[in-house]
């Protein structure tokens, strides 16, 4: 099986800026009983993200030059590289969801202020999606912890036999954990909904990241092709529709079994896009695209929690008073994840020397000596 290319996609960072904007405005939805806001349907835009985590997975896991034969420590080692990559973001903005949602609560007190930093320990080890609940200092990072958790159920099923898992596990996969929420839910949304063994997330994740696994096949066949103009046309207007099909779709219709036409939509777009074929692919291809792309996350774990403060904290006003604050509020808090966590980053290594420094026996050479 040829591997296609992993180098950074303009295009990918525009739409998940942009699925990240669309998710903004559906969270908008809680400061109003009416729910009849735009894009009150955009919850599948986070499809987009679970197809591409998918996708980038199969990447990562088939671009190895030879098969894994530790296939535990692989997996630890490909969950820490996924962790590594959003942390310190997921934690910045718990931290701040923690603050935001406590100044809006009634009647905190020193033990209920303890009792929720002690429960909502589950969400800074991405475990709320287990079924292990507290206090949730930020909703919307229900998504994290899905796919973290699946991915601990699918990477090693991935490493065992890579071949395998993209022409069998991967499809069957994603077959019965879609087609089970769609006979018994019908539709994508609602999360944090218990469906007796498990949350509707983690079962979404599940499906969704297989399906993005398929795309990196299809795209892998589609990369080995050479287009006429008119074949890149169509390809490209294929993209196109796909996208904004969804996007109109969504703006003003909620959950239902449109949400699986939707993700095929999405998974063929994701395709068109990974595959580098589109016209507009190289249009994509500049610095501040990629700016939008390393904005995408802290955007989509800062928002959530204002939409849920601010009708506390303001209970007299309507949704068009809320709404500047809660897009000023989800613009600031935005940039200072995105500011704090480059700061983090930059004075993290000599930090982290300093603690084995001063926690770690010396060995000889100057090397720590570990138990």
């Amino acid at each position: 099986m040829g591997h296609a290319q992993t180098a950074r996609n303009g295009e990918i960072d525009f739409w998940k800026f942009f699925f990240s904007l669309m998710v903004v405005q559906f969270h908008s939805s809680n400061m109003t009983a009416l729910k009849t806001i735009p894009w009150i349907g955009a919850g599948p835009a986070v499809e987009f993200f679970f197809l591409i985590s998918g996708y980038f997975m199969a990447a990562s896991i088939l671009r190895r030059s030879t098969p894994s034969v530790w296939i535990g420590h692989d997996t630890r080692d490909f969950l820490l590289h996924k962790i590594h990559g959003i942390c310190p973001e997921i934690f910045i903005a718990w931290g701040i969801g923690f603050v935001v949602q406590h100044l809006a609560k009634e009647h905190v007190t020193a033990v209920t202020l303890l009792k929720d930093l002690l429960t909502g320990i589950w969400d800074l080890f991405f475990l709320r999606e287990s079924g292990l609940v507290g206090f949730v200092a930020n909703p919307a990072a229900w998504y994290i912890s899905a796919m973290l958790l699946a991915m601990l159920l699918l990477v090693p099923l991935f490493l065992k036999n890579p071949e395998l898992f993209v022409y069998v596990w991967a499809p069957a996969i994603a077959l019965a954990a879609l087609g089970y929420l769609c006979k018994t839910v019908g539709n994508l949304r609602g999360p944090t909904e218990w469906r007796g063994f498990c949350y509707k997330g983690l079962l979404r994740a599940l499906g969704v990241l297989c399906t993005g696994v398929i795309c990196y096949a299809v795209c892998n066949r589609i990369r080995q092709v050479r287009f006429s103009t008119l074949g890149k046309i169509l390809l490209t207007v294929l993209e196109l529709s796909c996208f904004l099909t969804m996007i109109v779709w969504c703006y003003g219709h909620r959950g239902s079994r449109m949400d699986y036409v939707m993700l095929l939509l999405l998974a063929a777009a994701v395709v068109v896009v990974c595959s580098g074929q589109s016209l507009i692919s190289g249009f994509f291809q500049k610095p501040y695209f990629y700016f939008f792309g390393k904005l995408s996350l802290p955007l989509y774990l800062g928002h959530n929690y204002w939409s849920h403060a601010l009708p506390r904290l303001f209970p007299k006003q309507d949704y068009a008073q809320l709404y500047p604050k809660y897009a000023a509020a989800a613009a600031v808090t935005t940039a200072g994840i995105y500011f704090a966590a480059k700061g983090m980053r930059k004075i993290a290594p000599s930090f982290f020397r300093q603690c084995r420094k001063r926690l770690l026996q010396q060995g000889p050479g100057g090397q720590e000596k570990y138990m």
